[in-house]
């Protein structure tokens, strides 16, 4: 019976060493992925118009403009049509500088003209087309600094 032992291969510490090695291997691969999907939305350009229409076509950016000033009529059926909501957005820093937007699925309620938006999407020539319900607007009161209250008078005695 002894012979037999000494002859197996196999040691038993080996054993434990391959458990920790899969299980380190499988930690890695997992952590890996959950940085990967957890940062991944964060990984994409910001861009401006203008900056839109210097970048290469086929990427996808988050557009963050300013709507241009136009008539819209009834934005959620059109955004809800095949065809989507076509609409222009202008630079914040050179409001000569327009970009059509393509755009499909749920208008935000703070949705108009001279609101600040951002969308994401890829640039098809001129025309940025956005991925579905992407749109975000930003509520300008939110993101201006205020003054800060003056404080109490001290009370009189």
């Amino acid at each position: 019976m002894r012979a037999r032992l000494e002859t197996h291969c196999y040691h038993p510490g080996m054993k434990s060493r391959v458990r920790f090695t899969v299980a380190l291997t499988v930690a890695a691969v997992l952590g890996g992925c959950l940085l990967y999907f957890s940062i991944g939305g964060a990984l994409q350009t910001y861009v401006s118009p203008a900056q839109l229409l210097k970048s290469p076509p086929g990427q996808v950016y988050r557009l963050d403009a300013i709507v241009a000033p136009q008539k819209l009529a009834n934005p959620q059926d059109q955004a809800d049509s095949a065809r989507g909501l076509r609409f222009w957005v202008q630079d914040k820093e050179d409001k000569t500088v327009r970009v059509q937007v393509a755009y499909t699925g749920l208008i935000p309620d703070a949705f108009a003209a001279g609101r600040e938006v951002v969308i994401t999407g890829t640039r098809t020539g001129t025309t940025f087309v956005a991925q579905r319900s992407s749109m975000i607007t930003l509520c300008p009161s939110k993101f201006v600094n205020k003054p800060d209250p003056p404080a109490p008078a001290a009370a009189k005695s």
